[in-house]
């Protein structure tokens, strides 16, 4: 039987991406703090991240080193930089599971889903509930 869509092209964002650059934890609370509060400038990523105890230059550093990656935009304002998230969580999660089902399961995606609601089981996050929330409700069917 011939599905209409398979789990790979639903991971994959539609087109051919290049490797995903590698992102350290700081560079993901940094980009956190981005998709939660919109466009910042780095004084105020560094306000978003104050219990992380890091300094301004060490912000401004990883806000760069996430724009050479292509992960952050920037456009200048007056004397500073703006940056925006120029990707979004969905997309990074979609790639980095692509290179994972890619590396460890030869590109085959069930391994992938399998363990994917295994961990959802283990986790106890109402996974059934969670996985209704995404999928389309049953035709409704009159006999």
């Amino acid at each position: 039987m011939k599905h209409l869509f398979s789990i790979a092209s639903w991971l994959d964002s539609g087109t051919q991406q290049s490797r995903m650059p590698d992102i350290g934890k700081r560079e993901l609370d940094v980009l956190e703090a981005l998709w939660r509060q919109g466009a910042l400038t780095s004084h105020s990523t560094l306000q978003q991240l104050q219990s992380a105890g890091i300094s301004l230059s060490t912000v401004q550093s990883t806000l760069e080193r996430l724009n050479r990656k292509q992960l952050v935009s920037r456009e200048k304002v007056g004397r500073a930089y703006v940056y925006a998230a120029a990707i979004s969580k969905e997309t990074i999660i979609s790639r980095m599971m692509r290179e994972i089902a890619d590396s460890l399961a030869g590109g085959e995606t069930a391994p992938m889903v399998s363990g994917f609601l295994d961990y959802l089981d283990a986790s106890g996050n109402d996974a059934p509930d969670s996985l209704r929330a995404l999928k389309p409700p049953a035709p409704n069917r009159e006999s």
